[in-house]
């Protein structure tokens, strides 16, 4: 609170504290908190008795401002100096005051705390009030809870019912049925509990937002400790198999959090960054999905993977007998290999094909993966097969077409010799008839457009060409031949 000043009265400002004083100086007990605790005696007794007393000289202003000047009782006095303004009629001057960032008129009357006139006289702002018991219930370790028209006292943490939905509904959440929890799953969930009332409040990550839920449910409670009644919590996926998946927020993160300067998104960001942190530095594998955790089962995650066969194949053959965790948000074993190419492409590519296919890749961080493990397939079963090959060393145009398109269609069946005849285009009637054998050979559908005489030629290789595709060894260089003299081109290996 910071004073501002005293003013002229506007007649309007007047007359609504004018109205308020009349109130508490008709019914005193407006200002007496309700009783939801079990002390012996109430604590407000001698302050009632004291204001009982007031009732012979309620109608003389200058009495009542003058004990607003005696004792240490201050809601004593600030009740004195508030119906002094009734008693009087009217208010010639008024004080402002700054309360967050908002100014508050006031009268000042008697030997009294600004903040605890400033409570008596707006004893119906849930809020504002709360100035008048701050110190009171300070000292006599009580919790006081305001919400509506109710004030409500305790001499230990029990919070009404009411109380909480109050102040939860100033945030900005609206949840279905006006509940107090968004009922979501999520691999992060933000849950206050407040004990005396042995309910929760659950917010996901998803749904969290910028604000400090702790901080609005606390704002009308006044207590030695107004945490002393929460566990905050935040249940996460980002576990070992066997660990917790619950973190208790700590004494120093809920200060911060009480007081505004963490967020519902701060602490969900805090924890799950911890978390997934220390399990990507931990010696355990744990696979997670989403919000489905699989621990270290890697065959279960795998069977839930979505994706070709290489890129499953690459990951568990990786991963096999490996400590990396792998978290991802969908089940697309692309991402997974995203999420672990930056830092392991080499071995991931070694772990499938060989270290010699791995290093003639060079630094491949930036590429994609799923295309990577792709090629690096294709180079490790091309290396296979044309090992059993013999190697032709110079070769003339028919045979190099002859040859390429050999090898495409054993390495990668009709996709692959497709790719190789859009990249080695034949060019004459030979070429283009050899073409049209092969893809007949391996498909069955030569596809494209031939002219009659390409389409009968095509038709007369095609059994010289499956003879090809059958052989290996020694045997690839007699069936090459024989091929090569029906094609007529005057070439032999």
């Amino acid at each position: 609170m910071r004073f501002r000043g005293i003013k002229h009265s506007p007649k309007r400002l007047e007359g609504d504290i004018l109205e308020r004083s009349k109130n508490l100086w008709e019914t005193p007990g407006l200002l007496r908190p309700k009783c939801a605790g079990d002390c012996r005696r109430c604590h407000f007794d001698k302050t009632f008795a004291r204001i009982s007393r007031l009732e012979k000289i309620k109608d003389d202003p200058d009495s009542l401002v003058k004990m607003a000047g005696k004792g240490g009782d201050d809601i004593f006095k600030a009740y004195a100096a508030t119906i002094s303004l009734f008693a009087a009629g009217s208010i010639p001057y008024l004080a402002t005051a700054k309360l967050a960032g908002e100014e508050v008129s006031f009268a000042q009357r008697g030997r009294v705390g600004n903040d605890k006139l400033i409570g008596a006289q707006y004893y119906n702002d849930p809020r504002i009030r709360l100035l008048l018991y701050n110190s009171f219930a300070k000292k006599k370790k009580l919790h006081i809870y305001s919400f509506d028209d109710e004030l409500v006292c305790s001499n230990h943490p029990n919070m009404p019912d009411d109380y909480l939905l109050d102040t939860f509904w100033d945030t900005p959440y609206e949840f279905e049925n006006d509940g107090l929890q968004c009922g979501h799953t999520s691999d992060g969930i933000l849950v206050l509990r407040i004990k005396s009332l042995d309910k929760e409040i659950r917010i996901c990550k998803d749904c969290a937002k910028d604000v400090s839920t702790l901080q609005f449910i606390i704002s009308r409670l006044i207590a030695t400790d107004p945490k002393d009644d929460f566990e905050v919590s935040v249940e996460h996926k980002y576990h070992s198999e066997g660990e917790e998946s619950i973190v208790k927020i700590s004494k120093d993160l809920l200060e911060d959090y009480a007081s505004g300067k963490l967020t519902d998104v701060g602490i969900l960001n805090s924890v799950l960054k911890d978390k997934i942190g220390s399990l990507q530095q931990s010696d355990v594998a744990t696979y997670i999905i989403g919000t489905k955790n699989y621990g270290s089962d890697l065959e279960t995650f795998m069977n839930n993977l979505r994706g070709n066969d290489i890129e499953k194949e690459a990951l568990s053959v990786y991963l096999t007998g490996k400590p990396d965790s792998v978290i991802i948000r969908t089940d697309k074993a692309s991402e997974a290999l995203t999420v672990l190419w930056n830092k392991n492409y080499r071995n991931i590519i070694a772990s499938f094909t060989t270290d010699e296919i791995a290093d003639s890749f060079g630094n491949v961080s930036k590429m994609n993966p799923s295309q990577t493990v792709r090629e690096a397939h294709l180079r490790y079963i091309s290396s296979e097969v044309i090992s059993k090959l013999p190697d032709f060393g110079k070769m003339g145009v028919v045979t190099r077409y002859a040859d390429d398109y050999a090898k495409a269609a054993k390495v990668g069946g009709v996709d692959m010799l497709r790719a190789k005849i859009d990249k080695l285009m034949p060019k004459d009637h030979i070429t283009r008839s050899l073409a049209r054998a092969f893809m007949l050979a391996v498909s069955g559908d030569a596809g494209g457009k031939y002219s009659k005489d390409e389409v009968e030629f095509g038709e007369f290789l095609l059994p010289f060409v499956k003879e090809v595709l059958d052989a290996e060894g020694e045997a690839y260089r007699d069936k090459m031949n024989v091929l090569l003299t029906a094609c007529g081109c005057g070439e032999r290996v």
